[in-house]
């Protein structure tokens, strides 16, 4: 009986191609799910080839295991966002009290420091709430609390 001929895909093209998906989403499935891919130079970024039978075997295992793992997968996520919108309402009020101490102090350097720590604090959160889900009353009371930290550092001299 003879062997049947092992069949090399060569390139993220062609792997995409026979997966049916884009060049991205496998590059994606390697580094975060093991998709077998082998590199002959054995350089992280040298050519990629895959052998067809071991991505067959890897889509029938993934798929069992991603329907076992996607309740878990998204307890975790809820967990983490929830973390974050605590994190963004205490970090905004604790922005919120340096711009009041900055306001108040009568030492230059103390304002100086209270209203750059504010600033930070600002820019940080407004950069991680692009990928932190608020409900309506959560957001409406962060967006409050950013007003009055944004009009805050505005008096103290903080340009946007």
């Amino acid at each position: 009986m003879a062997e049947k001929a092992t069949q090399i895909l060569s390139g993220w093209k062609e792997i995409a191609n026979y997966l049916g998906k884009g060049v991205r989403t496998v590059q994606r499935y390697e580094r975060r799910q093991h998709l077998p891919i082998h590199r002959p130079a054995g350089k992280s970024l040298s050519a990629v080839i895959a052998i067809q039978a071991e991505l067959d075997r890897w889509v029938t295992g993934a798929a069992a295991i991603q329907v076992n793992l996607e309740p878990k997968v998204q307890a975790t996520f809820n967990k983490t966002n929830r973390v974050g919108a605590d994190f963004l309402r205490v970090d905004c009020e604790i922005a919120l009290t340096l711009t009041r101490i900055a306001l108040e102090a009568s030492d230059l350097e103390k304002k100086r420091r209270a209203a750059r720590n504010a600033r930070t604090a600002y820019d940080t959160i407004m950069t991680l709430r692009k990928n932190i889900q608020l409900d309506d009353i959560e957001k409406e009371k962060l967006d409050a609390n950013l007003h009055r930290l944004r009009s805050n550092l505005q008096t103290l001299g903080q340009s946007f």
